[in-house]
């Protein structure tokens, strides 16, 4: 080679390189590998992102920033609705630029919708330097989240002028990235719609579960029981697919939290074999297809277990595959059945076919062959729902049928009924008039007796009411007031309050008597018990005739010296009263004995009687008319 061409091999080289760099040196908003979003006063509140990607393979990830962002990289844009590389151990870079035109800073939220990615980093640039970096993914506690949201979102404050982001997404499942940029209140209205809607569906699921669990309690139809099983198994796998565990049933389970939506897929086959198995009587009319059936069972059980120890990559793309022959097998026998002439599962059938379309648009979606979009990402879900609502109405369907022939053969049997019954109805009419005169007259006895009763009665509460009162004043008797302080001497006891006792008699009475005459005297006690009763109002307390002249008042829940003013004041009053008998009045003096205590359950109410008495006897030996109390008490405390 001769040295001119030699030079001019060097420059086409070097001009090659020249342009390279300066492609590479040019505005992210000049290059189709760096696509810029403008952020104008006109920018709606959520942008999809997809149309504005870029993406970079990292199939070692092991790429840095630095190297991702370098000029050796190639970074290819988006040709797809949006990204979906489905079950892969590549690394994805994601990149874009903010070009800020509004003059102001702006607030935005960039979201992932999705809750089941490992590693999720951000980087947030401008004029080359780092502004925010985020770090997050399902291997970390939810609490951890700059954002508390079941999907991933991360908030970037943007100034005015061109900024460049980057994410990085790494999996042991699927890498599907439909990227949205909000505004924050734009986001907060949506999410709030949202988890109405996911509320609305997953609380229709346990209306559902709720329900058919009451049916069968009541008819123990083990087809419920599977039911439930399968709705509850997908229930789970949906919240938890969404995110809606983790982020408030088990934020800190990260270990739980990963394999949890194949444990929930592997329920939902055993349930759903069961069902099928059961439903349908395949026992009965097909025993390849009856053990065909719980072989499926018996893999989705080992399947659960494999949860457990297999690694995640691998059990998750083996459940989501199993699933999909669980739901086809489930549907073929179904329609065979019905062909069969099981009239009963037609709804089955249909149930099983919106269920097999959607997971198998979830399935094929999962491995990458379709875009991720609103119709991939709910195919499922909505078949899902279909078949929730369907199988309940397999199942009522069912139901029906067996009411149907319970109808037809309860009609044959009335048939036959009703020719006994117009054989009997002369006899049952003979009967009846029979009867009809004994409860007349049974009625008439009874009306007798309910007289006889009520006289009785009203007869016992006379004898009652005279029995517990003194025939010569009116108030209470010694028996009454003997009962009443036993009384409340039990219950002074148990509620520890005092309890007071008085005790007192006419003054010099024997004289009265001998000097007016015996029937002044009953006159005297009539007009003291009156005096009493009009002074004695408190609720509870008892004023009972003890004896001859002599008195008793019990107050309840009175210490000594308010029984001692009460006794006072009595004692003055009576002193004060003139009592007209045959046209001259009568004046007396009375003595007062008090008592009161505590009660304790060792002790009797004898002897607060006991104590008034003698207080009584000191109040007489120490010139009458006037009021003594005795020593008080002090009771042994109850052992515990």
């Amino acid at each position: 080679m001769t040295l001119n061409a030699c030079s001019r091999w060097v420059g086409a080289v070097l001009l090659a390189c020249g342009a390279a760099v300066a492609a590479w040196a040019q505005a992210p908003g000049e290059r189709p590998d760096f696509p810029t979003v403008a952020l104008t006063d006109n920018t709606p509140g959520r942008l999809e992102l997809s149309p504005h990607l870029a993406y970079l393979e990292d199939p070692g990830r092991k790429l840095s920033l630095d190297q991702a962002s370098g000029p050796l990289q190639t970074w290819v844009g988006m040709d797809r609705t949006s990204p979906n590389f489905g079950f892969t151990d590549t690394a994805y870079w994601f990149r874009f630029a903010l070009d800020n035109r509004t003059g102001k800073t702006q607030q935005r939220l960039l979201e992932l919708p999705r809750a089941f990615i490992d590693d999720v980093r951000l980087f947030h640039l401008q004029d080359g330097l780092l502004l925010t970096k985020y770090a997050l993914g399902d291997e970390q506690p939810f609490a951890q989240r700059v954002v508390q949201h079941q999907n991933f979102v991360m908030p970037l404050t943007v100034a005015p002028g061109v900024h460049q982001i980057y994410l990085r997404l790494a999996s042991s499942g699927t890498i599907e990235a439909p990227l949205r940029l909000w505004e924050p209140a734009a986001f907060h209205a949506t999410a709030a719609k949202e988890h109405l809607l996911a509320g609305a569906v997953l609380g229709m699921l346990v209306v559902m579960i709720v329900y058919n669990l009451f049916i069968y309690l009541s008819t123990r139809d083990i087809n419920y029981l599977y039911y439930i099983a399968f709705v509850a198994s997908y229930l789970m796998f949906w919240s938890t697919l969404w995110g809606y565990t983790f982020a408030y049933v088990w934020p800190k389970e990260i270990r739980w939290n990963s394999i949890a939506v194949p444990v929930f897929i592997a329920t939902g086959g055993v349930a759903a074999c069961l069902f099928a198995d059961s439903f349908l009587k395949l026992r009965r009319f097909s025993r390849p297809a009856h053990w065909g059936v719980l072989g499926l069972a018996g893999i989705s059980a080992l399947l659960f277990v494999g949860a457990f120890v297999l690694p995640y990559p691998l059990i998750i793309r083996v459940t989501s595959a199993m699933i999909l022959v669980v739901s086809v097998v489930a549907l073929v026998c179904g329609y065979w059945r019905w062909w069969t002439g099981a009239r009963f599962a037609r709804f089955y059938c249909l149930s099983w076919t919106s269920v097999f379309v959607g997971v198998s648009v979830l399935t094929i979606g999962k491995f990458g062959l379709l875009p991720a979009n609103f119709w991939t990402d709910n195919a499922s879900q909505i078949g899902m729902l279909l078949l929730v609502l369907l199988l309940s109405f397999t199942l009522a369907d069912r139901i029906n049928t067996d009411r149907s022939l319970r109808i037809n053969a309860q009609a044959v049997a009335l048939a036959h009924a009703h020719k006994a019954r117009a054989s009997q109805k002369a006899l049952i009419d003979s009967t009846a008039q029979a009867n009809r005169e004994l409860e007349s007259r049974v009625l008439e006895r009874t009306n007798e007796l309910h007289d006889a009763l009520e006289k009785l009665q009203t007869v016992n509460a006379q004898l009652q009411r005279l029995s517990n009162t003194d025939a010569l004043t009116q108030v209470g008797n010694r028996a009454y007031f003997d009962e009443a302080l036993k009384t409340e001497h039990k219950r002074a006891s148990r509620q520890k309050q005092p309890l007071a006792l008085l005790l007192f008699d006419i003054d010099h009475f024997k004289s009265t008597n001998d000097t007016w005459g015996h029937p002044a005297g009953d006159a005297c006690l009539r007009y003291l018990a009156d005096f009493l009763r009009s002074k004695v109002l408190r609720a509870g307390d008892v004023l009972a005739r003890y004896g001859g002249e002599e008195f008793v008042v019990l107050l309840i829940n009175s210490t000594l010296g308010d029984a001692l003013d009460v006794a006072e004041e009595l004692r003055a009053e009576i002193a004060t009263l003139e009592i007209p008998i045959e046209g001259r009045n009568l004046r007396i003096t009375a003595s007062f004995g008090v008592a009161s205590a505590i009660p304790a359950s060792q002790t009797s109410a004898a002897t607060l009687v006991a104590d008034a008495d003698k207080a009584l006897y000191e109040a007489k030996h120490h010139g009458r008319n006037c009021v003594r109390a005795a020593a008080p008490r002090i009771s042994a405390p109850q052992s515990s």
